[in-house]
């Protein structure tokens, strides 16, 4: 049948209904949540005779690298309910993606007690490697194959990696390596984890062959702001040219997608030229979006990532991208950010290139700043914290609140019913530079000035829930219904939650709201 199958857990084989943010259920707990409320949540894509219609992008990079290798009858990317089917004698290689396989994420430890609960990223890749490996008894040829962004788990857990009969898995960048990689993997050559210690050059990288998921388009790779705790920002920046952002959508467009995910690790550093203040090509990102838009049937595109800083730094910028994309409707633009901190200190000694081109001593001011400037343009931040950064302080956390309160309350008055923004709080997670720092463990490491910034942020975003835009959600009434519904209760019943967990550790989530 096939001699490469490729595939991923079903909590990336979704679109979540195309929903802002919703993605980040896929981090909440199995034992929590019932799985008929995950599955309505997280529907998966469909397929065709068991090949995937859509696939997660960097699933599809991988498929166009390995075709520059094999023939196009020798890969298949398959949904995951049915890799079976293309699974025989002749099968050399299963290659599953991942990006959260034990549940070891920022978003999934915050949201499982540090891991004593079940993401269900992890449920479900389990789940997955344990059909797979009822089908590879039939046919023991096959090797298991893990790589994607969450690569690194699988050796931080090397004993499991063993335990699930993983043969090999790969970890780095390797559109330019990978089909002699598995040259290696199948004439048994190739050790158990592959380290790839420098990524392609730009035009190694392959065009995508097939449509992803979300319609999403990678526009650059790396970024250069240096943040230490994140792999992606250590990488230097590589820009891609608009005829092969052109190509990609093309590529998605063949299943009628209107929508474009302009993907990067930050939108605002597209084709940089000041590398020492940081202040944005305003005449290429402008540019970028013109090309995006003036695609044939695309009506709607919006980025993945971006920092605040530009937005302040250059607020035609924001309006020049809202008026190219939303041609004078009121639908909200999102894009994820990372906060990180309220605290001017950690963020000079962990990412004093986040803030260029203001100081770090204006972090407060350049995030509150930034957001008014999303907001008065029909933007809607979805922001990151990270609790438990090494060396943080319990003031350093009250100042995280602070500021949350301060955007809380002011951004209202200055923008009104356009103030939008929501705050996710993450566990840290030793990546990047400080790959050699423990895990921050909340259920045993918390303390009080921490789990105000727990509550303050979900407290946050069930206020975003009752004021939610109608624009935001592009459902039919009934399920927005639903959706609303589900969200409202699910979200009043984790905040009820949190409160009773900071109560049973003698912590008071009123405080939080009286400390300005």
């Amino acid at each position: 049948m096939t001699r490469i199958v490729l595939t991923a857990d079903s909590t990336q084989m979704s679109e979540y209904w195309g929903i802002p943010l919703l993605p980040f259920f896929s981090c909440a707990p199995a034992e929590k949540v019932p799985r008929f409320v995950f599955d309505f949540l997280a529907p998966s894509v469909r397929h065709f005779d068991g090949v995937a219609e859509k696939a997660p992008y960097g699933l599809r990079k991988l498929e166009s690298s390995l075709l520059r290798k094999y023939g196009a009858d020798e890969v298949v990317v398959a949904h995951p309910d049915h890799v079976s089917k293309f699974v025989d004698d002749k099968t050399s290689i299963i290659g599953i993606s991942t990006m959260d396989p034990m549940g070891l994420g920022p978003v999934s430890m915050m949201f499982t007690d540090g891991g004593k609960l079940t993401a269900y990223t992890k449920r479900k890749f389990l789940e997955l490697v344990g059909e797979i490996n009822k089908t590879r008894k039939k046919y023991p040829k096959a090797k298991l194959v893990l790589g994607g962004s969450g690569g690194w788990q699988m050796e931080v857990r090397d004993r499991d990696t063993k335990a699930l009969g993983v043969n090999h898995v790969v970890i780095g960048e390797c559109d330019h390596v990978i089909g002699d990689i598995y040259n290696d993997i199948e004439s048994g050559n190739s050790p158990e984890f592959v380290h790839v210690p420098r990524g392609p050059k730009l035009e190694d990288i392959p065009d995508i062959q097939a449509p992803s998921t979300h319609g999403l388009v990678e526009v650059m790779r790396g970024c250069g702001r240096n943040c230490q705790f994140c792999e992606p920002n250590l990488r230097i920046a590589k820009y891609y040219p608009k005829d092969k952002v052109e190509r990609e959508i093309a590529v998605n467009r063949k299943i009628g997608n209107p929508n474009v995910w302009v993907h990067s690790e930050d939108i605002f550093l597209y084709k940089l030229e000041d590398k020492k203040g940081f202040m944005p090509n305003h005449d290429a990102v402008v540019d970028l979006f013109n090309t995006v838009m003036s695609q044939k049937g695309i009506g709607y595109a919006n980025p993945t990532h971006g920092t605040a800083a530009p937005a302040w730094a250059d607020p035609d910028l924001i309006r020049d991208i809202s008026e190219t994309v939303l041609k004078g409707s009121k639908r909200h633009i999102g894009i994820q950010s990372g906060l990180e901190t309220g605290s001017s200190a950690l963020i000079k000694k962990y990412m004093p290139l986040k803030v260029k081109p203001f100081s770090p001593d204006e972090w407060q001011d350049v995030i509150y700043n930034g957001t008014r400037i999303f907001n008065e343009y029909y933007w809607f931040p979805a922001y990151t914290i990270i609790v438990g950064l090494p060396g943080e302080t319990s003031e350093d956390a009250v100042e995280t609140v602070r500021l949350i309160d301060r955007m809380e309350h002011g951004l209202k008055k200055e923008v009104g019913v356009k103030a939008h923004f929501t705050v996710t709080p993450l566990s840290f997670v030793p990546l990047g530079v400080l790959k050699k720092s423990g895990f921050y463990n909340i259920d045993d490491q918390v303390d009080e000035a921490r789990f105000w910034v727990i509550y303050r942020s979900w407290r946050h975003t069930v206020l975003e829930l009752h004021t939610m835009p109608p624009t935001l959600l592009q459902l039919n009434p009934v399920l927005k219904g639903v959706f609303t519904t589900l969200c409202w209760f699910g979200s009043k019943k984790i905040l009820d939650g949190i409160k009773a967990w900071g109560r049973r550790r003698g912590f008071d989530a009123d405080k939080s709201l009286r400390l300005n």
